[in-house]
Protein backbone atom coordinates (compact mmCIF):
# COMPACT_ATOMS: atom_id res chain seq x y z
CA UNK A 1 0.00 0.00 0.00
CA UNK A 2 1.35 3.27 -0.45
CA UNK A 3 1.78 6.22 1.40
CA UNK A 4 -0.71 8.05 0.05
CA UNK A 5 -3.41 4.94 0.27
CA UNK A 6 -2.12 4.57 3.78
CA UNK A 7 -2.93 8.03 4.10
CA UNK A 8 -6.46 8.58 3.09
CA UNK A 9 -7.38 5.21 4.88
CA UNK A 10 -6.50 6.97 8.45
CA UNK A 11 -8.12 10.30 7.05
CA UNK A 12 -11.08 8.41 6.66
CA UNK A 13 -11.05 6.01 9.74
CA UNK A 14 -10.30 8.95 11.96
CA UNK A 15 -13.42 10.41 10.39
CA UNK A 16 -15.46 7.58 10.81
CA UNK A 17 -14.35 7.33 14.25
CA UNK A 18 -15.33 10.94 15.14
CA UNK A 19 -18.66 10.41 13.73
CA UNK A 20 -18.78 7.56 15.86
CA UNK A 21 -18.07 8.77 18.76
CA UNK A 22 -19.52 12.33 18.44
CA UNK A 23 -21.82 12.13 21.79
CA UNK A 24 -24.62 14.58 22.58
CA UNK A 25 -22.78 16.03 24.74
CA UNK A 26 -20.80 17.99 21.95
CA UNK A 27 -23.75 21.02 22.02
CA UNK A 28 -23.44 22.12 25.77
CA UNK A 29 -19.93 23.58 24.20
CA UNK A 30 -22.48 25.57 21.67
CA UNK A 31 -24.85 26.30 24.54
CA UNK A 32 -21.88 27.85 26.79
CA UNK A 33 -20.35 29.67 24.04
CA UNK A 34 -24.12 31.33 23.13
CA UNK A 35 -24.74 32.41 26.30
CA UNK A 36 -20.97 33.81 26.81
CA UNK A 37 -21.90 36.02 23.67
CA UNK A 38 -25.40 37.01 25.17
CA UNK A 39 -24.02 38.12 28.94
CA UNK A 40 -21.10 39.97 27.18
CA UNK A 41 -23.52 42.08 25.21
CA UNK A 42 -25.54 42.85 28.49
CA UNK A 43 -21.88 43.86 29.88
CA UNK A 44 -21.35 46.27 26.59
CA UNK A 45 -24.67 47.79 27.31
CA UNK A 46 -24.50 48.32 31.03
CA UNK A 47 -20.83 49.52 30.92
CA UNK A 48 -21.07 50.88 27.16
CA UNK A 49 -18.24 49.18 26.25
CA UNK A 50 -18.21 48.87 22.15
CA UNK A 51 -15.31 46.55 22.12
CA UNK A 52 -16.89 44.45 24.33
CA UNK A 53 -19.87 44.31 22.27
CA UNK A 54 -17.66 43.19 18.69
CA UNK A 55 -16.47 40.43 21.18
CA UNK A 56 -20.22 39.28 22.47
CA UNK A 57 -21.12 39.16 18.56
CA UNK A 58 -18.21 37.32 17.66
CA UNK A 59 -19.42 34.36 20.17
CA UNK A 60 -22.57 34.43 19.07
CA UNK A 61 -21.05 33.92 15.15
CA UNK A 62 -18.81 31.39 17.01
CA UNK A 63 -21.57 29.49 18.35
CA UNK A 64 -23.36 29.66 14.42
CA UNK A 65 -20.33 28.51 12.89
CA UNK A 66 -19.48 25.55 15.51
CA UNK A 67 -23.73 24.75 15.68
CA UNK A 68 -23.35 24.20 12.27
CA UNK A 69 -20.14 21.92 12.10
CA UNK A 70 -21.88 20.30 14.79
CA UNK A 71 -25.03 19.14 13.01
CA UNK A 72 -22.62 17.19 10.52
CA UNK A 73 -21.78 14.61 12.17
CA UNK A 74 -24.37 14.33 15.24
CA UNK A 75 -26.81 13.90 11.74
CA UNK A 76 -24.59 11.04 10.33
CA UNK A 77 -24.22 9.42 13.23
CA UNK A 78 -28.10 9.12 13.04
CA UNK A 79 -27.45 6.75 9.80
CA UNK A 80 -24.36 5.45 10.16
CA UNK A 81 -24.30 4.25 13.95
CA UNK A 82 -27.94 3.94 15.28
CA UNK A 83 -26.74 1.07 17.58
CA UNK A 84 -23.97 4.43 19.17
CA UNK A 85 -26.87 6.40 18.76
CA UNK A 86 -29.52 3.88 21.23
CA UNK A 87 -26.54 3.16 23.72
CA UNK A 88 -26.87 6.47 24.40
CA UNK A 89 -30.29 7.40 24.33
CA UNK A 90 -30.71 4.28 27.28
CA UNK A 91 -27.69 5.22 29.02
CA UNK A 92 -29.15 6.81 32.71
CA UNK A 93 -26.67 9.92 31.95
CA UNK A 94 -25.30 10.04 28.76
CA UNK A 95 -28.86 10.41 27.14
CA UNK A 96 -30.06 13.85 29.38
CA UNK A 97 -27.39 16.02 27.10
CA UNK A 98 -29.58 14.85 23.70
CA UNK A 99 -31.77 18.13 24.18
CA UNK A 100 -28.34 20.22 24.40
CA UNK A 101 -28.53 19.99 20.58
CA UNK A 102 -32.04 22.09 20.02
CA UNK A 103 -31.62 24.21 23.50
CA UNK A 104 -28.53 25.36 21.05
CA UNK A 105 -31.09 26.72 18.87
CA UNK A 106 -33.09 28.66 21.10
CA UNK A 107 -29.94 29.95 22.63
CA UNK A 108 -28.64 30.95 19.26
CA UNK A 109 -32.03 32.68 18.38
CA UNK A 110 -31.66 34.77 21.12
CA UNK A 111 -28.19 35.49 20.92
CA UNK A 112 -28.41 36.60 16.82
CA UNK A 113 -31.94 38.76 18.53
CA UNK A 114 -29.32 40.17 21.19
CA UNK A 115 -25.96 40.81 19.08
CA UNK A 116 -26.82 41.13 15.61
CA UNK A 117 -30.71 42.93 15.39
CA UNK A 118 -28.94 46.01 14.44
CA UNK A 119 -27.07 43.88 11.19
CA UNK A 120 -29.23 41.49 10.22
CA UNK A 121 -32.51 42.75 8.14
CA UNK A 122 -35.77 42.71 9.92
CA UNK A 123 -37.32 41.22 6.92
CA UNK A 124 -34.43 38.08 7.09
CA UNK A 125 -34.35 37.96 10.93
CA UNK A 126 -38.27 37.97 12.24
CA UNK A 127 -38.48 34.54 9.72
CA UNK A 128 -34.87 33.53 11.18
CA UNK A 129 -35.79 33.89 15.04
CA UNK A 130 -39.39 31.95 14.15
CA UNK A 131 -37.54 28.70 12.27
CA UNK A 132 -35.07 28.72 15.19
CA UNK A 133 -38.04 28.95 17.77
CA UNK A 134 -40.07 26.28 15.79
CA UNK A 135 -37.30 23.57 15.24
CA UNK A 136 -35.80 23.84 18.69
CA UNK A 137 -39.17 23.42 20.58
CA UNK A 138 -40.10 20.41 18.38
CA UNK A 139 -36.48 18.63 19.55
CA UNK A 140 -37.74 19.66 22.87
CA UNK A 141 -40.45 18.47 23.28
CA UNK A 142 -39.28 15.46 21.32
CA UNK A 143 -36.15 14.57 23.24
CA UNK A 144 -38.48 15.38 26.69
CA UNK A 145 -41.16 12.95 25.58
CA UNK A 146 -38.69 10.19 24.46
CA UNK A 147 -36.08 10.28 27.31
CA UNK A 148 -39.01 10.38 30.09
CA UNK A 149 -40.49 7.52 28.70
CA UNK A 150 -37.04 5.61 28.50
CA UNK A 151 -36.49 6.74 31.64
CA UNK A 152 -39.29 5.06 33.33
CA UNK A 153 -39.21 1.94 31.40
CA UNK A 154 -35.78 1.28 32.03
CA UNK A 155 -35.29 -1.07 34.81
CA UNK A 156 -31.78 -0.51 35.05
CA UNK A 157 -31.57 2.86 36.66
CA UNK A 158 -30.72 3.01 39.80
CA UNK A 159 -29.90 5.63 42.73
CA UNK A 160 -25.91 6.25 41.94
CA UNK A 161 -27.66 7.95 38.39
CA UNK A 162 -29.66 10.59 39.72
CA UNK A 163 -26.86 13.47 38.80
CA UNK A 164 -27.94 17.06 37.89
CA UNK A 165 -27.57 16.35 34.68
CA UNK A 166 -30.91 15.00 34.82
CA UNK A 167 -31.92 19.16 34.88
CA UNK A 168 -30.85 19.52 31.63
CA UNK A 169 -34.79 18.13 29.94
CA UNK A 170 -36.14 20.22 32.62
CA UNK A 171 -34.05 23.70 31.88
CA UNK A 172 -34.83 22.69 28.15
CA UNK A 173 -38.22 22.99 28.39
CA UNK A 174 -37.83 26.28 30.53
CA UNK A 175 -35.62 27.96 27.62
CA UNK A 176 -38.00 27.71 25.26
CA UNK A 177 -40.06 30.98 26.45
CA UNK A 178 -37.09 32.91 26.35
CA UNK A 179 -37.20 32.83 22.68
CA UNK A 180 -40.95 32.43 22.77
CA UNK A 181 -41.86 35.77 24.62
CA UNK A 182 -39.09 37.37 22.72
CA UNK A 183 -41.32 37.04 19.56
CA UNK A 184 -44.37 37.72 20.79
CA UNK A 185 -43.52 41.06 22.62
CA UNK A 186 -40.90 42.14 19.51
CA UNK A 187 -42.81 41.15 16.35
CA UNK A 188 -46.42 39.08 16.75
CA UNK A 189 -47.86 40.85 19.60
CA UNK A 190 -51.70 40.56 19.01
CA UNK A 191 -51.66 38.03 16.04
CA UNK A 192 -52.69 34.44 15.79
CA UNK A 193 -49.06 33.75 15.21
CA UNK A 194 -48.63 35.46 18.47
CA UNK A 195 -50.66 33.68 20.45
CA UNK A 196 -49.64 29.87 18.97
CA UNK A 197 -45.91 30.85 20.08
CA UNK A 198 -47.16 32.44 23.50
CA UNK A 199 -49.38 29.38 24.08
CA UNK A 200 -45.99 26.81 23.48
CA UNK A 201 -43.56 29.28 25.37
CA UNK A 202 -45.94 28.66 28.25
CA UNK A 203 -46.96 25.17 28.14
CA UNK A 204 -42.90 24.68 27.73
CA UNK A 205 -42.98 27.13 30.99
CA UNK A 206 -45.26 24.54 32.46
CA UNK A 207 -43.59 21.19 31.60
CA UNK A 208 -39.85 22.56 32.64
CA UNK A 209 -41.09 24.39 36.23
CA UNK A 210 -42.60 20.56 37.61
CA UNK A 211 -39.95 18.28 35.73
CA UNK A 212 -37.36 20.60 37.48
CA UNK A 213 -39.21 19.97 40.90
CA UNK A 214 -40.11 16.26 40.48
CA UNK A 215 -36.29 15.59 39.52
CA UNK A 216 -34.69 17.79 41.51
CA UNK A 217 -36.22 16.00 44.25
CA UNK A 218 -34.81 12.40 43.25
CA UNK A 219 -31.20 13.90 42.75
CA UNK A 220 -31.20 15.83 46.48
CA UNK A 221 -32.04 12.53 47.29
CA UNK A 222 -29.62 10.95 45.82
CA UNK A 223 -26.73 13.11 46.64
CA UNK A 224 -28.11 13.30 50.55
CA UNK A 225 -28.01 9.69 51.04
CA UNK A 226 -24.69 8.16 48.38
CA UNK A 227 -21.49 9.14 47.87
CA UNK A 228 -20.82 11.81 45.42
CA UNK A 229 -20.43 11.36 41.99
CA UNK A 230 -17.29 10.60 40.24
CA UNK A 231 -15.09 13.43 39.20
CA UNK A 232 -16.41 13.55 35.88
CA UNK A 233 -19.72 14.34 37.06
CA UNK A 234 -18.68 16.78 39.33
CA UNK A 235 -19.25 20.31 36.88
CA UNK A 236 -23.28 18.65 36.92
CA UNK A 237 -23.31 20.08 40.20
CA UNK A 238 -23.59 24.04 38.45
CA UNK A 239 -26.68 22.52 36.28
CA UNK A 240 -28.17 23.01 39.63
CA UNK A 241 -27.48 27.13 38.59
CA UNK A 242 -30.09 26.76 35.60
CA UNK A 243 -33.62 26.20 36.00
CA UNK A 244 -34.23 29.11 38.57
CA UNK A 245 -31.97 31.11 36.89
CA UNK A 246 -33.75 30.77 33.42
CA UNK A 247 -36.75 30.78 35.48
CA UNK A 248 -36.02 34.73 36.19
CA UNK A 249 -35.66 35.28 32.80
CA UNK A 250 -38.76 34.02 31.54
CA UNK A 251 -40.41 36.16 34.65
CA UNK A 252 -39.40 39.09 33.14
CA UNK A 253 -39.95 37.97 29.50
CA UNK A 254 -43.24 36.87 30.19
CA UNK A 255 -44.24 40.68 31.58
CA UNK A 256 -42.74 42.04 28.62
CA UNK A 257 -44.89 39.43 26.48
CA UNK A 258 -48.50 40.18 28.59
CA UNK A 259 -47.72 44.15 28.26
CA UNK A 260 -47.30 43.54 24.46
CA UNK A 261 -50.61 41.94 24.67
CA UNK A 262 -51.64 38.28 23.40
CA UNK A 263 -54.99 38.79 22.97
CA UNK A 264 -56.26 36.51 25.92
CA UNK A 265 -58.00 39.02 27.86
CA UNK A 266 -55.06 38.86 30.23
CA UNK A 267 -55.20 42.11 32.95
CA UNK A 268 -51.38 42.90 33.31
CA UNK A 269 -50.65 45.40 35.97
CA UNK A 270 -52.02 43.64 39.62
CA UNK A 271 -49.55 40.78 37.99
CA UNK A 272 -46.42 42.83 37.96
CA UNK A 273 -45.73 43.27 41.49
CA UNK A 274 -46.16 39.69 42.40
CA UNK A 275 -44.00 38.46 39.07
CA UNK A 276 -41.39 40.65 40.52
CA UNK A 277 -41.39 39.58 43.67
CA UNK A 278 -40.91 35.89 42.44
CA UNK A 279 -38.18 36.18 40.11
CA UNK A 280 -36.27 37.44 43.27
CA UNK A 281 -37.15 34.99 45.23
CA UNK A 282 -35.92 32.27 42.39
CA UNK A 283 -32.78 34.55 41.88
CA UNK A 284 -31.82 34.29 45.76
CA UNK A 285 -31.80 30.53 45.01
CA UNK A 286 -29.92 30.74 42.17
CA UNK A 287 -27.25 32.70 44.11
CA UNK A 288 -27.22 30.41 46.66
CA UNK A 289 -26.59 27.74 44.57
CA UNK A 290 -24.12 29.48 42.95
CA UNK A 291 -22.07 29.29 46.35
CA UNK A 292 -23.16 26.02 47.05
CA UNK A 293 -21.55 25.21 43.86
CA UNK A 294 -17.84 26.95 44.53
CA UNK A 295 -17.73 25.12 48.17
CA UNK A 296 -18.39 21.94 46.49
CA UNK A 297 -15.89 22.21 43.43
CA UNK A 298 -13.39 23.36 46.32
CA UNK A 299 -14.05 19.94 48.29
CA UNK A 300 -13.76 18.24 45.03
CA UNK A 301 -9.99 19.89 44.30
CA UNK A 302 -9.21 19.86 47.90
CA UNK A 303 -10.55 16.12 49.06
CA UNK A 304 -11.00 14.10 46.34
CA UNK A 305 -9.26 15.45 42.63
CA UNK A 306 -10.93 17.77 39.84
CA UNK A 307 -9.16 17.14 36.55
CA UNK A 308 -10.69 18.51 33.22
CA UNK A 309 -13.08 16.36 31.70
CA UNK A 310 -15.23 17.32 28.66
CA UNK A 311 -18.02 17.56 31.08
CA UNK A 312 -16.11 21.17 32.41
CA UNK A 313 -18.25 22.65 29.39
CA UNK A 314 -21.51 21.90 32.42
CA UNK A 315 -20.02 25.61 34.27
CA UNK A 316 -20.49 27.22 31.20
CA UNK A 317 -24.14 27.15 30.59
CA UNK A 318 -25.56 27.68 33.97
CA UNK A 319 -22.94 30.37 35.12
CA UNK A 320 -24.24 32.40 31.75
CA UNK A 321 -27.42 31.90 32.57
CA UNK A 322 -27.05 33.09 35.77
CA UNK A 323 -25.09 36.18 34.93
CA UNK A 324 -27.90 37.22 32.53
CA UNK A 325 -30.68 36.65 34.91
CA UNK A 326 -28.76 39.03 37.08
CA UNK A 327 -28.98 41.78 34.56
CA UNK A 328 -32.52 40.85 33.93
CA UNK A 329 -33.16 41.44 37.25
CA UNK A 330 -31.42 44.96 37.28
CA UNK A 331 -33.81 46.19 34.78
CA UNK A 332 -36.58 44.32 36.16
CA UNK A 333 -36.28 45.62 39.63
CA UNK A 334 -34.97 48.76 38.53
CA UNK A 335 -32.31 48.04 41.09
CA UNK A 336 -28.74 48.70 39.45
CA UNK A 337 -26.49 46.76 41.80
CA UNK A 338 -27.58 43.14 40.20
CA UNK A 339 -25.93 44.93 37.06
CA UNK A 340 -22.49 44.28 38.99
CA UNK A 341 -23.23 40.93 39.77
CA UNK A 342 -23.55 40.95 35.53
CA UNK A 343 -19.92 42.01 34.96
CA UNK A 344 -18.30 39.73 38.07
CA UNK A 345 -20.40 36.36 36.98
CA UNK A 346 -19.45 37.14 33.28
CA UNK A 347 -16.10 38.01 33.98
CA UNK A 348 -15.58 34.45 35.45
CA UNK A 349 -17.46 32.69 33.11
CA UNK A 350 -15.10 33.98 30.31
CA UNK A 351 -12.56 32.98 32.29
CA UNK A 352 -13.95 28.94 32.66
CA UNK A 353 -14.65 29.44 28.61
CA UNK A 354 -11.49 29.89 28.13
CA UNK A 355 -10.16 27.17 30.16
CA UNK A 356 -12.37 24.68 29.02
CA UNK A 357 -12.11 25.38 25.45
CA UNK A 358 -8.32 25.53 25.41
CA UNK A 359 -8.23 22.10 27.05
CA UNK A 360 -11.26 20.56 24.71
CA UNK A 361 -8.59 21.56 21.97
CA UNK A 362 -6.14 19.28 23.37
CA UNK A 363 -8.43 16.65 23.22
CA UNK A 364 -8.95 17.10 19.91
CA UNK A 365 -5.70 17.62 18.80
CA UNK A 366 -4.09 14.51 20.85
CA UNK A 367 -6.94 12.67 18.98
CA UNK A 368 -8.64 11.71 22.53
CA UNK A 369 -11.98 13.83 22.06
CA UNK A 370 -13.63 10.85 20.42
CA UNK A 371 -13.23 7.60 21.81
CA UNK A 372 -15.52 5.45 23.48
CA UNK A 373 -17.09 6.16 26.91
Amino acid sequence: MSNIERTTDDTWSRIATTIEFFGPQWFGSTMGTGVLGIALALVATRADLAPVATLAMAFVGLTVVATVAYLIPWCLRLVLYPNRVWADLTHPIRSQFFPTMPITLIVLGVGIAQTMGDIVPAAMLRPLLTVLFAAGSVGIFGFGFLLVTLMFTNDRIGPDDGVFAWYIPPVSHLVIPLLGFLLVSEYYAGTLAGQTIFTVSVVALGVGTFLFLFFGSIVLYRYAYETLPHEKLAPTFAIGLAPTSVLVIDLARLTHALQAGVGFDITVAPLVPLLKVLALLLWGFSAWWFVLTGALVAYYVTRRTHPFFFTWWAYTFPIGAFAVSADVLATFLGVAVFGHVLLGVTALLLVIWTITAGQTWRLVARGRAFTAD
